[in-house]
């Protein structure tokens, strides 16, 4: 069964390190997205994390990316996600505009507001202003890029006519594409037009459709055009293997090694009256989650040919032209078996979702 190509796949970057060193960690990851361009993967897409001893070893994304621009010629450079409420907007200008020259051209700048206690109390920043936070760093980060100066007067950030500089290569600025958990976040970016992406770990696919026909209605009334394949990017789990019973023994100890951090995180959470109902709904689904149950709903842990299976039945229900592909979750699958679900995936998957 082929289909016509529909779909660009790129990979997600978490650090669980557990008993690795961070050395150790950096190597094998940027050996995987290296080797990630030559079997065909589109992009890399890691994710900021802080003060949490187990995930923070990523805590600067935009340094690792530029040491995979340097390795790589075509891959694109995802950020899944900047968190942006706790960045000063015009540094993180400057910082993803740099990444931009010296990659050519090739960032897709992902951001999101963030929900982990940890992250705000470190940088003495209030959980409960993110999401105007977000709302106004983002004005002064779109406007840095497509003005020679940039004025700026709001609640948190006051700027006086800089020049920000360098500008990035591609015009008026790279792909922009927010992270969405809630359906109080795919509704306002939806009316707002900002595309997005939605994590399958924090929301199984069944809710993700839900918060998706939010989104697109959101945008109809935003009279934003109708939506498009590019609009919306599903980052989920993903391993790939000989037989089942390969799969499981691989991956079983590392989807419960997540399943308890996730649960232990979202437990601390501090969160508006809005979304804490959410909030509590995905910790405790957490705690109840089994390895098959996440397996059915949440993930794709399976043969080369029922993977086929699956990502059809997914775009059919999300439309999405892109996946990233989480090969790790919990970080607990070594490196080589790693890369070789990574090689199953590029030679008996993506050929499927490739024009004929």
């Amino acid at each position: 069964m082929c289909y016509r190509r529909i779909m660009k796949f790129g990979l997600h970057f978490q650090s669980f390190s557990g008993s690795q060193s961070p050395v150790q960690w950096y190597r094998d990851t940027l050996e995987q997205a290296v080797y990630a361009e030559t079997l065909g993967f589109e992009s890399v897409w890691p994710v900021e994390q802080h003060f949490i001893s187990d995930l923070s070893i990523l805590s600067a994304p935009l340094l690792f990316l530029a040491a995979v621009a340097e390795r790589t010629k075509t891959l694109r450079l995802g950020i899944a996600i900047i968190l942006l409420p706790l960045s000063h907007p015009i540094r993180i200008a400057e910082e993803i505009a740099t990444l931009d020259v010296l990659s050519n051209g090739r960032v897709e700048f992902g951001i999101g507001r963030g929900a982990i206690p940890a992250h705000f109390g470190g940088f003495g920043i209030s959980r409960a202003e993110s999401r105007d936070r977000f709302l106004e760093g983002l004005e002064i980060v779109l406007a840095a890029w497509k003005n020679e100066r940039v004025s700026y007067h709001g609640r948190f950030f006051q700027i006086d006519n800089l020049m920000v500089v360098p500008k990035p290569v591609q015009q008026p600025h790279p792909p922009l594409r927010v992270a969405c958990n809630s359906a109080d976040t795919f509704e306002l970016m939806g009316r707002l037009g900002y595309r997005i992406f939605a994590a399958s770990q924090v929301n199984p696919y069944y809710r993700i459709r839900e918060f998706l026909s939010v989104y697109h209605q959101a945008r109809a009334e935003g009279q934003h055009p109708t939506s498009r394949g590019d609009d919306f990017t599903l980052l989920t789990p993903l391993y790939v293997g000989e037989n089942e019973a390969q799969i499981r023994q691989e991956m079983e100890p590392s989807v419960r090694h997540l399943l308890q951090t996730a649960s232990s995180l979202l437990e601390s959470a501090v969160v508006s009256e809005k979304v804490a109902a959410h909030i509590r709904e995905v910790a405790e689904r957490s705690r109840r989650l089994t390895y098959d149950r996440m397996s059915e709903t949440m993930a794709i842990f399976d043969t080369p040919g029922r993977c086929v299976e699956r990502l059809a039945q997914l775009h059919e229900d999300f439309g999405m032209d892109r996946t990233i592909c989480w090969f790790n979750p919990g970080g607990r699958v070594p490196h080589e078996r790693v890369m070789r679900s990574m090689e199953l995936f590029a030679a008996q998957v993506m050929p499927h979702f490739r024009e004929q």
